[in-house]
């Protein structure tokens, strides 16, 4: 991925991060971290996430136990994308 495109993956990310906070929908700020981390990002990503963790509060209910949900997604994902890039990446070039 060359840097202009890494730039503006950023940018979205963290445009639809913001814009899920300024519109209460955390699924919104949700797919913003989630794109981050998945982008290679992840400590900008994780940044967000505290961010956005710090911001919104413990969940309440159900999910009361998950303390920073949105760091939670981050991590995950940047898990996801390393997992991902170590496994399914193509190394060899003995294939037709």
């Amino acid at each position: 991925m060359n840097k202009d495109s890494s730039r503006w993956i950023a940018a979205l990310s963290f445009a639809l991060a913001a814009t899920g906070f300024l519109l209460p929908s955390w699924p919104l700020s949700l797919v913003g971290i989630v794109l981050a981390a998945l982008s290679g990002r992840w400590l900008f990503a994780i940044m967000l996430g505290l961010l956005l963790d710090i911001a919104y509060g413990a969940p309440v209910g159900r999910w009361h136990f998950l303390y920073f949900p949105f760091t939670l997604a981050a991590l995950v994902s940047a898990g996801a994308h390393y997992y991902l890039i170590k496994y399914l990446r193509q190394t060899s070039k003995d294939t037709l």
